[in-house]
């Protein structure tokens, strides 16, 4: 779309949720639209604004404004990355950028090559680091960036960073608070010009968005859930919801769907190696809320806000421990004599073994979540000289940053961009749906990163303010069930007998994947199910884009 002027092009994707708002201090100044919709908001608002444009903007979005006169290019990212931003430089100095990988390999004016380190930070994490491609040539913009490309010239910077500096505050209050904050948050999203439904897992976060759309809704709104059968199945818990709330509920049992075709169809929907197995139920699941809807809410962002992971409690137990390793070994002899007959004691060993290996939380919060860690890596990779992995200063938090707060800061820049985000867009545009998350409203956010980290986890409770804000609205029978999320059967696919010739091709001498990584085997130990699925999606991926 151009501005009346044609001096300024600029294409766009996502959602400005509170444009009408925009659209009106923009006419106040003297601005005339043309039309009703965000795009030409962002247009008039870089104009009026220019850089405080992005602090102004309560939405998920890529876009990219073109000046004709200055021949100058500004792009900008949200805050947490909802919405993808790939470009690269090409050896003459022009420029060439896209909302998919694919975009740009297919405009056959980049050649690619993998990138080694970044196939490392795939193999720690399962999943790309954000700030990170999979390709040398390709660059992504990070979550809460904006870019400028001018004379052949490409300056990157952050207009917004996570800060997770407590205040003091009572849980009543701060429960107060988030009960308006995310009202606030589920009212602006559910603003559209076609039907709005939700994911319901039966989990506390999409049932709260659930209960939440329809206190605001006059007509019952639309929720989709899926299961597998025995597998994993937590349709009945969806359906008490949608039973409390009267909605108009739409689920699908997919008992033992076509895993190796899904696999196979998943290394050409992400672009990337991508080893979270709940791409797959994610991808069918839009498919089906597809026939009735093009936008869902969704719960995504809930658990880093509020301290929703199950990892969270080991490493508030060894905050309160200062370990020497000798202490340490003990309580590990310990757990293994007693592994099958006391969780406690296993409990506190894992946790004895954080507080003695790594003293600051962020390390520790980032071996928690390793899928195969250095030593191993480095066998894989059978010789080669390839670095390990860590982290760099972009998911790092700063020295005032202390505590628990510092593992939060982890999964707020890496997990929930890296992994969680990227795989519900991927999965949910390849169907041409919509995906919403009220838990990242900025105002939303800014209050949660400033909760002490007491009112998230405690002892061993989590989500701590986040129960006593929204508990009632929830049956009981998901006050205290265990978190599962769209979770999918590992272990269980690998043994399928359509997987296993997947299996024996990706591993194969002379493979795409044994040519890059000469040390990779197939585990038949169902504690390394996680790790064999990283490298099966690895080599698949491999056959379908190298």
């Amino acid at each position: 779309m151009p501005d009346a002027s044609e001096r300024y092009w600029i294409t766009f994707n996502g959602e400005i949720y509170n444009y009408r708002e925009l659209r009106r201090e923009l006419i106040g100044f003297g601005h005339e639209l043309r039309t009703q919709s965000d795009t030409e908001v962002l247009l008039c608002g870089l104009k009026q604004w220019d850089l405080g444009l992005l602090d102004r903007l309560r939405g998920m979005f890529a876009f990219a404004i073109w000046d004709c006169l200055e021949r100058r290019l500004f792009a900008a990212r949200d805050l947490f990355g909802e919405k993808p931003l790939y470009y690269a430089t090409k050896p003459d100095g022009s420029f060439v950028i896209g909302s998919e990988i694919k975009a740009i390999t297919a405009s056959g004016l980049v050649p690619t090559s993998i990138d080694l380190a970044s196939v490392d930070g795939y193999l720690a994490l399962g999943y790309l680091p954000p700030d990170r491609t999979i390709y040398k040539e390709v660059k992504t913009l990070p979550p809460g960036h904006y870019l400028v490309w001018q004379n052949g010239e490409t300056t990157v910077r952050p207009y917004w960073t996570p800060r997770l500096r407590t205040a003091p505050i009572s849980i009543e209050e701060a429960a107060e608070e988030l009960r308006r904050l995310l009202r606030q948050s589920v009212a602006r999203q559910m603003v559209a010009d076609v039907p709005v439904g939700a994911f319901l897992s039966g989990g506390l976060d999409s049932s709260t968005i659930v209960a939440l759309m329809q206190e605001q809704s006059g007509i019952p709104i639309k929720t989709f859930s899926v299961g597998f059968g025995e597998s994993i199945n937590e349709l009945p818990y969806a359906r008490e919801v949608a039973l409390r709330y009267s909605t108009e509920h739409h689920e699908i049992d997919l008992g033992a769907p076509d895993i190796a075709t899904l696999l196979q169809r998943m290394a050409e929907v992400y672009d990337e190696p991508f080893a979270d197995s709940s791409n797959i139920p994610t991808y069918l699941l839009s498919q089906y809320a597809r026939q009735w809807v093009k936008v869902v809410l969704t719960g995504d962002g809930g658990d880093e806000m509020m301290g929703g992971y199950g990892w969270y409690l080991p490493l508030i137990r060894a905050e309160r421990m200062a370990l020497p390793l000798l202490q340490w070994t003990i309580l590990r002899i310990v757990n293994r004599l007693q592994r099958h007959r006391n969780r406690a004691v296993i409990a506190r060993s894992y946790a004895a073994r954080l507080a003695a290996r790594w003293h600051d939380p962020w390390t520790r919060s980032f071996m928690c979540q390793t899928m195969i860690d250095a030593s191993d890596r480095r066998q894989l990779w059978g010789g080669q000289k390839v670095e390990s992995y860590v982290p760099g200063d972009y998911y790092r938090p700063d020295d005032t940053t202390e505590g628990l707060n510092r593992a939060f800061h982890f999964d707020v820049t890496s997990y929930l961009p890296g992994d969680i985000l990227l795989k519900v867009d991927r999965a949910a545009m390849a169907h041409g749906l919509e995906t919403r998350a009220p838990f990242l409203d900025r105002d939303l956010v800014e209050f949660a990163l400033s909760l002490p980290s007491d009112l998230k986890v405690r002892d061993e409770e989590t989500k701590v303010v986040f129960r006593r804000a929204f508990n009632v609205l929830w049956p009981q029978s998901l006050w205290n069930r265990p978190k599962q999320g769209f979770g999918a059967p590992v272990a269980q696919w690998l043994q399928r007998s359509d997987v296993q010739p997947l299996l024996a091709r990706v591993f194969a001498p002379g493979s795409k994947l044994k040519t890059l990584l000469p040390g990779a085997n197939r585990s038949a130990a169902r504690e390394q199910s996680y790790r064999t699925w990283g490298l099966l999606t690895l080599g698949l991926w491999l056959e379908a884009h190298a």
